[in-house]
């Protein structure tokens, strides 16, 4: 959502026949973010009270290499797409962070979205995939989404301002041998 003005989100509701139908909500605000982990808190205001239900964030401690995954999303523009795949690394460092790495596709539309366990709960955050590679997909874990949301004071988004609640400084640089 970064230097996003305009924020919406798509909600599919099964009517009392079975069908889904689309909804679409614009009104939806930025409430923090965190540009180092690429998390925003999303709030989705409903007026026209479109049935929304919650979901239960798992634990990351119970996270195990093999455990079955499953991804949903929007990608390429495929509605309701749903990829499964096992936790292949629960802590595969990338770009100074850990992600979990799982088989599951991921690709534009699924990334951002929930990483679900098979009980159903939420282990992370669908971030990347390696370009050029098959079932090579990287979520946020858990951890770091719960410790996102108990802080999210810090990372609180001003529409005035979309630099508050984060500003990094650049390190002074280092001196090098010989250098004073």
């Amino acid at each position: 959502v970064e230097k996003e003005t305009r924020i919406a989100a798509t909600v599919f509701h099964r009517d009392k026949n079975g069908k889904f139908t689309r909804r679409r909500i614009d009104k939806v605000r930025i409430l923090a973010l965190n540009p180092f982990f690429d998390l925003a808190l999303l709030k989705i205001e409903n007026p026209q009270k479109v049935p929304l239900r919650e979901t239960y964030l798992g634990d990351y401690d119970r996270v195990k290499i093999g455990d079955p995954v499953f991804a949903i999303g929007n990608p390429l523009g495929l509605d309701r797409t749903v990829s499964d795949g096992i936790v292949s690394n629960r802590s595969r460092a990338l770009g100074g962070k850990l992600s979990i790495q799982t088989t599951a596709a991921i690709n534009p539309g699924n990334s951002g979205g929930p990483l679900f366990n098979n009980r159903g709960e939420v282990i992370g955050v669908t971030s990347s995939k390696i370009m050029g590679g098959e079932s090579l997909g990287f979520a946020i874990p858990i951890q770091y989404v719960k410790d996102f949301l108990r802080n999210r004071e810090a990372f609180a988004f001003d529409k005035d301002n979309p630099n508050t609640g984060f500003r990094y400084l650049k390190p002074p640089p280092q001196e090098t041998k010989g250098q004073k």
